[in-house]
């Protein structure tokens, strides 16, 4: 009997998929996308929020913490990039935020561009900076914030002195000293200065730029 080959055509095996190049590519675009995307909305984020944590870190500093922030190296270096220097006090200089004004012992931010407010919403305005409306406390003071807002488009600001009771108080509860100047007007409640005019009474609901006031960081 004659030996039979039989040759086996099994065509049962299944083959072992491949992803081909092109779809490998493809892959590897949309993932890079979704991480730049991220990445994008991260910085966005980071950008938004920078100034709003700026401006919380100056109101929740004081000289204490500001003494304790640095040491003589960092110190120093903070100096010289950003301080004012006194004058009085050649190891000491001064800090105010960006765009501010500084003056002695007090740093000042006058409104411009045209925005106007109510004396209240004014008031909103400084406390949200950590400040407070302006406060005249002498003739030197009053020189220096005339001087700056005659450099300005707008001519009428409030300021933080306004009717208690029968008489005028200062928004840091001092009273009004009428040494200093005096109000012009009889029919309101709040002031505002304008540059070489005077001060004069207004309704608190009447709009106009206002100026702000905090101390000055030394260190």
């Amino acid at each position: 009997m004659s030996d039979v080959l039989i040759i086996s055509t099994d065509n049962s095996e299944k083959k072992l998929w491949r992803p081909s190049w092109k779809g490998v590519i493809i892959t590897l675009l949309v993932g890079s996308n979704i991480v730049l995307i991220r990445i994008i909305e991260a910085l966005v984020y980071k950008g938004q929020s920078l100034e709003n944590k700026n401006n919380q870190l100056w109101m929740n500093l004081n000289q204490s913490s500001a003494d304790q922030l640095c040491d003589g190296g960092i110190r120093m270096q903070i100096k010289k990039q950003l301080c004012v220097n006194t004058g009085e006090k050649p190891d000491v200089c001064a800090l105010c935020p960006s765009g501010w004004l500084w003056d002695r012992e007090n740093c000042y931010n006058i409104s411009s561009g045209g925005e106007y407010r109510t004396w209240n919403e004014s008031r909103e305005v400084c406390e949200g900076m950590g400040a407070h409306l302006l406060v005249i406390e002498d003739r030197e003071q009053q020189e220096f914030i005339n001087r700056s807002i005659n450099q300005q488009t707008d001519r009428k600001f409030w300021i933080g002195l306004y009717r208690d009771g029968d008489g005028w108080r200062w928004v840091d509860g001092r009273l009004y000293n009428t040494g200093l100047f005096h109000l012009s007007g009889s029919s309101g409640d709040c002031v505002w200065w304008e540059a070489d005019s005077g001060y004069n009474e207004d309704r608190c609901q009447s709009q106009h730029s206002w100026i702000c006031q905090k101390r000055s960081l030394k260190i």
